[in-house]
């Protein structure tokens, strides 16, 4: 199969796109990306002003990927769509484009850029795609990330065409309901087939419209179970007739908004198992290591809230049960004063909400006391998930209901966990660390030393596809955006030279994937004007720490502290690049007239850092704060503030006028963002990953450029100047980024959109035939066993 460049560009660009595109230099290695391609066009056309308008070649270029020199070949990887690419090969002999299958490519690609590997090496091909027949498939890619309302229209749609196979499901599913070895809903021996509960219903709804007793739940609970129908359906006369009648609609019409509401009031969920392995997870100065403490705040915060969601969700339902939640994390002996070295700790603030501690053993059960780096602690899963399934069933005096991983290391458990508990899983990823490192594919075998990446992109993959379903915090970390390709996107097809070529790695059109993104906890972050719930010696003693206290940890004393504050909040590395908003800060003199910068960051002494990247960067930190004679302008506030302290952090800067900036190289989500937001503090963010579908650029908030400082603090200037120029500018958008936040990004929406994916996606995992998920679960578990277990092993 071959197209021309004519099907792409009108035919009068075609001479200046072939002599650009034979005319570029082969780089070291000779790979070309999408950026440096349009740069190199851009010189071009500077060059050639004469070649006129090439809209069509810009087009083009710019959903170019990759290009790849062979030889006297171009090798074009041509994103035609989000999560859609085609691979060509240009030859300078004439306008054709040749294509390429996923495996010739990768193979070609594997040569070129390890031609040090044996020439007749013959590297193993992975290919999923042929396993992905037992569901449907989205046709559209912008439908990517709305798994649940594709499910509900399909499964509504085989309850309407086949009504007996499906409606038999839907009573069976319905008749295995126990909670706490309580049967719930059906009566299988007074209801026994689909028919007979349509007839039941009839009956129990006539009793229900004329029920002379309303009030008394007991007593209609009593009546209802000479029909067959048990507790569960509702707490009220009228919410049990209410879903009565979605499921008789449900039975007689489908429709898929009936299908997922009646599904959603089905009390499914009691026991929630959360899974974070790597450890040094607690509360109270246990905020993760480096790169994790943004996922044990989050996953603390979910625990939260899903017991208050599901207190209530069973309440609804009618059922007097309390919900129990186990963060399941690893236990570290070697404590360094703080509980990680404790079994079992309560979650503060909570009802049922437990941290369990399982250990990490050696191969002679032996257990290994001190923190280990998460890229080293594959060795240890497989006995900590068989560890952790024994400690978990004591805890919940059996299965739970829901299983979640969290990262690469909590997605494998989780996966078997559920494998062999048979209980439904959910996977969040909150960052795929193949995205994060430029090559780490293709050159993974210079990285494997520090990062074991071998063994974690195929951790990802085994995880990927056994989850029912997987959940992230936009729709970018799928499928990108029209510029990028997303974090799983990279996932479909790719090379690890000499080791494996992975031909199709995961199905994005599958509809497993759902964007549910989190919120933060509203009894902190709440707006800065609601002075009644700020006490006021928490208020002076963090406006202290932002302003005036002088110790080892807080460099940097504010020449005029009444300017507004610029604020930022992350931990010191290369993506954060809080360097590099400094660096920004230091070069615009104007912006250094008009506001102050304050920025909690890590520690200030590099000596006192255990992470090399951390270091680096505290050390450029200093440079950069020396270079521009900073220590007047800028505070650096170099320790961990507790999230209380933090809340009050943003609503004193907003206090004083001020802004919030997250100036990162890329953002996955945006955590700090939110808790701005919710603190009613304006805030700008890098344009390049999360916050683009968090802030509505100019209207609840701005996107910035990091990799162009001057346009970056040209934008903050704007603003400083509009806000002198009339005071309601400021509060204009203090305004509109709290309604977002609290109208889009909030902890009980997302465990509402949670729980309801696990009933539906549980209907779905018992309605669907077994044969073929059992064929990719086997296939799946080989790879565990043969190449994970044995890759893993080597680092013991």
């Amino acid at each position: 199969m071959a197209d021309d460049l004519s099907s792409f560009v009108e035919e009068q660009e075609i001479p200046q796109l072939r002599e650009f595109l034979l005319g570029l230099e082969p780089p070291e290695p000779p790979l070309l990306l999408r950026n440096d391609i349009l740069m190199a066009f851009h010189a071009y056309c500077e060059q050639h002003p004469e070649a006129g308008d090439l809209a069509g070649s810009w087009r083009f270029l710019r959903k170019t990927q990759e290009i790849l020199f062979a030889a006297d070949l171009l090798i074009i990887i041509y994103r035609h769509r989000r999560a859609n690419c085609r691979i060509f090969a240009l030859s300078p002999e004439n306008d054709q484009l040749t294509a390429l299958s996923v495996l010739d490519f990768l193979t070609l690609k594997e040569r070129l850029l390890r031609p040090e590997l044996p020439p007749q090496q013959r590297t193993l091909a992975l290919d999923l795609a042929p396993f992905y027949d037992y569901g449907p498939g989205l046709k559209d890619p912008n439908t990517i990330g709305q798994g649940i309302k594709f499910l509900n229209r399909h499964m509504s749609g085989n309850l309407a065409n086949h009504p007996e196979k499906w409606n038999r499901s839907l009573y069976e599913f319905l008749k295995l309901h126990q909670l706490h070895g309580v049967q719930l809903l059906l009566n299988g021996t007074l209801v026994g087939n689909s028919e007979g509960l349509e007839a039941a219903l009839g009956q129990a709804m006539d009793f229900l419209e004329r029920c002379r007793y309303p009030d008394d739940l007991a007593r209609i609970y009593q009546r209802l179970a000479k029909f067959g129908f048990l507790e569960g359906w509702g707490d009220s006369l009228p919410r049990i007739l209410e879903t009565m009648h979605l499921l008789q609609d449900i039975l007689e019409q489908p429709d898929e908004a009936n299908l997922e509401e009646f599904l959603s009031r089905i009390p499914m969920v009691s026991k929630v198992v959360l899974l974070s392995p790597h450890g040094w997870f607690g509360q109270d100065n246990v905020l993760g290591r480096p790169d994790t403490g943004g996922q044990v705040v989050y996953v603390l915060d979910q625990a939260k809230a899903l017991e208050e969601f599901l207190t209530g969700d069973l309440k609804s339902a009618g059922l007097d049960i309390e919900p129990k939640i186990l963060i399941i994390t690893r236990l570290i002996p070697e404590n360094e004063g703080t509980t990680s070295d404790q079994r079992l700790e309560k979650v503060k603030g909570t009802a049922n909400v437990w941290i369990l501690r399982v250990p990490f053993r050696y191969p002679d059960q032996s257990v290994v006391p001190h923190w280990i780096s998460r890229f080293r602690i594959w060795p240890y899963l497989d006995q900590f998930a068989v560890d952790a399934e024994e400690e978990l069933r004591r805890e919940l005096g059996g299965r739970p209901d829901l299983i979640v991983g969290n990262y690469s290391d909590g997605n494998l458990v989780a996966t078997r966990l559920s494998k062999s508990m048979g209980v439904i899983q959910c996977n969040i990823a909150h960052a795929l660390e193949k995205s994060k490192y430029l090559y780490s594919d293709l050159y993974w075998h210079q990285f494997e030393q520090d990062y074991n990446f071998s063994i974690q992109f195929m951790v990802d993959l085994i995880a990927m596809n056994q989850a029912n379903f997987i959940i992230t915090s936009t729709a970018q970390e799928i499928t990108g955006t029209d510029n990028s390709i997303g974090q799983y996107e990279s996932y479909q097809f790719f090379t690890m030279p000499g080791l494996i070529n992975v031909v199709s790695g995961i199905n994005l059109f599958h509809p497993r994937f759902n964007v549910i993104p989190p919120g933060v906890s509203q009894e902190i972050y709440f707006p800065y004007n609601r002075k009644r719930s700020r006490p006021a010696k928490m208020r002076k003693q963090v406006s202290d720490l932002l302003f005036s206290t002088e110790d080892g940890d807080c460099l940097g004393r504010l020449a005029e502290p009444d300017k507004p504050p610029i604020f930022t909040i992350a931990r010191l590395d290369r993506i954060k690049n809080l360097t590099g908003l400094v660096e920004a800060y230091g070069q615009d003199q104007e912006l250094r007239q008009r506001a102050n910068l304050v920025m909690v960051a890590s520690v200030v002494d590099p000596e006192r850092s255990k992470d090399a990247e951390e270091a680096a960067e505290i050390r450029k930190m200093h440079g950069l704060l020396d270079q521009y004679q900073l220590h007047g302008q800028v505070r650096w506030i170099g320790k961990f503030l507790g999230k209380r302290e933090t809340g009050e952090a943003y609503r004193i800067v907003a206090d004083r006028g001020g802004i919030f900036v997250q100036p990162a190289l890329f953002e996955a989500f945006g955590l700090t963002i939110l808790e701005a937001m919710h603190s009613g503090l304006p805030v700008f963010a890098t344009q390049f990953g999360g916050p683009l579908e968090i802030i509505e650029h100019e209207h609840s908030g701005f996107l910035i450029n990091p990799a162009d400082p001057a346009s970056m603090t040209a934008r903050l200037n704007e603003f400083f100047r509009h806000c002198a120029e009339d005071s309601r500018h400021w509060q204009g958008f203090s305004r509109r980024a709290l309604e977002r936040a609290q109208s889009r990004f909030t902890w009980p929406l997302h465990c509402r959109k949670l729980t309801r994916l696990t009933k539906v996606y549980g209907f779905w995992r018992y309605s669907i035939s077994q044969q073929a998920k059992t064929r990719l679960n086997q296939y799946s578990e080989l790879l565990y066993h043969l190449y994970f277990k044995e890759r893993a092993g080597r680092l013991s």
